[in-house]
């Protein structure tokens, strides 16, 4: 466990061991740290009576990012540990019209074996001049499961702020726990002098949405075919694609949206597919 104070959140899951060494398989947390603007939730158990889930929200309790905001975020599940993590509101990325601001989010996470996380916040608002830089390190064992997902909106359409952000960048680690690099990809998404942004390619489809699914025991072209199925059969006005990762580590989906509803509600029934695949309990009803 990093160093306290270190960052604004600090979260330690392990799964529980009633006496005598029985395991109740139940995923309790055994360290939580916050500190302002960040809050987070008691644990929630949504699978019925399936209690190995934990289901936590993290809370923003500022108005969003700010310019010269820092946030740092570091998880660890332990063996055989269940989370699904979500936060209760969109992330306001506001103004920051000097030249070289900029707010950052550095997300730390590892995944012992047979974790199984879901990281499914809600989506980021890029405002007039923001500029966010966001960094996700993660680190996993083989055998661990990971669902990761992010939506992005370049503005606040429905006042026509239309691409009027400085710009969004992205930067994703993947590797395994000795280090060895599974995974890694950047996204540079320029706002005010994207070239594209009035493209008929891309203007009908605005909004952005990306998830990468690792999962060791499923079949990753069967499983790429289910979610293109998903999207041609529920969500006819989407843009979606799937590759595989290198080494066959998991699945990368992009897709475009011109809602935000249409990309929550795939990317919901994408995550319901996996878990029936697994074996796992179905997706309950995420309150917000």
């Amino acid at each position: 466990m990093h160093d306290k104070y270190q960052n604004n959140l600090e979260l330690n899951l392990q799964c529980d061991r009633a006496g005598g060494g029985n395991r109740t398989n139940k995923t309790i947390c055994t360290h939580q740290y916050t500190t302002y603007p960040l809050r987070l939730s008691t644990v929630f158990r949504l699978d019925g009576a399936n209690t190995n889930r934990a289901y936590l929200y993290t809370m923003n309790t500022s108005p969003g990012l700010l310019a010269k905001d820092e946030l740092k975020i570091f998880l660890q599940l332990e063996n055989n540990t269940n989370l699904y993590l979500t936060d209760q509101a969109a992330t306001k990325v506001h103004p920051m019209p000097i030249k070289h601001s900029q707010a950052t989010v550095d997300y730390q996470i590892e995944l012992r074996s047979q974790a199984n996380l879901e990281l499914v916040p809600e989506p980021i608002i890029l405002y007039s001049d923001a500029a966010l830089t966001q960094n996700i390190s993660i680190k996993l064992d083989r055998t661990a499961k990971l669902f990761l997902s992010e939506i992005i909106l370049p503005g606040r359409l429905a006042r026509g702020e239309f691409y009027q952000f400085r710009y969004y960048f992205n930067r994703l680690k993947i590797t395994d726990l000795t280090g060895e690099l599974l995974f890694t990809d950047a996204m540079h998404l320029e706002g005010k002098s994207n070239l594209f942004k009035d493209n008929h390619l891309f203007a009908p489809l605005p909004i952005m949405g990306n998830a990468i699914a690792v999962y060791p025991d499923l079949n990753l072209k069967l499983l790429s075919k289910a979610l293109e199925e998903i999207q041609v059969t529920n969500f006819p006005n989407l843009m979606v694609s799937t590759s595989i990762l290198p080494r066959d580590c998991g699945l990368l989906i992009r897709a475009f949206a011109n809602k935000t509803i249409q990309l929550k509600q795939y990317f919901k029934l994408a995550l319901e597919h996996i878990r029936n695949l697994i074996s796992q309990p179905a997706l309950p009803y995420i309150p917000k």
